[in-house]
């Protein structure tokens, strides 16, 4: 409970701080926007998702500390605006889960999947994860790195040997990919991104140069 009361006190803060700036600003007559037409009075008999609501309020302190790093014009640098966006969108996540509770669906604002599109992952996992999600996708699994050279960024110390092995399979993976291309005539190819994977990036960058590739985080699909 202690813990609890001392989110409560620190969300009180953070909004409090939020209303002291809202409140030196020109008020404007916009006229405010419901989710999908839906207002309150729609909710329906539900249970309070009390894991998201307690994430929900972290997330929402987490946003406010950027109110005191960035003052007093809190205006922010492209690392910082992803990262304090990154915080809005998790509290978004979790605001609709709560509301999913109560009768309301909330649809957009997260990159969905979809089968006219070819996904192109990292590993093996990250695959099985996302056909949880959707049986009928379209993808394949890399398991490394799509050019050689890449490999040394990597692993710095690698061998020419086994960059001739590497090299035999990037090709493979390479020609696999292009078959399901032919096969499959997708609309978009998407690399799914994992920072805690070296090599996503370096996959993205080669399927950019190839397929024209997107990309997408892995965390703006899975919770």
């Amino acid at each position: 409970m202690d813990e609890l009361n001392n989110s409560k006190i620190l969300l009180k803060k953070a909004v409090g701080t939020i209303s002291k700036i809202e409140k030196s600003k020109p008020i404007t007559t916009a006229t405010p926007q419901l989710i999908n037409e839906q207002s309150w009075k729609d909710a329906e008999p539900g249970i309070i998702n009390s894991g998201e609501l307690k994430k929900m309020m972290y997330s929402a302190i987490d946003a406010d500390d950027y109110l005191g790093k960035t003052a007093p014009t809190h205006k922010l640098n492209k690392e910082q605006a992803q990262k304090f966006c990154k915080i809005l969108f998790q509290t978004k996540k979790q605001i609709d889960k709560i509301l999913k509770e109560f009768g309301f669906e909330i649809t957009g604002g997260v990159p969905k999947l979809n089968e006219n599109s070819l996904y192109i992952v990292g590993n093996k996992k990250t695959l099985k994860n996302l056909k949880n999600i959707e049986p009928n996708l379209n993808i394949i699994s890399t398991e490394g790195v799509l050019e050689p050279d890449d490999m040394k960024i990597i692993n710095p110390k690698i061998n020419d040997k086994a960059l001739i092995g590497i090299e035999k399979k990037c090709n493979i993976v390479k020609n696999q990919i292009n078959d399901l291309i032919n096969k499959v005539n997708p609309s978009t190819v998407v690399v799914v991104v994992d920072k805690n994977n070296n090599a996503d990036e370096l996959i993205y960058n080669s399927a950019k140069k190839h397929w024209n590739a997107i990309k997408i985080d892995i965390e703006t699909i899975l919770d």
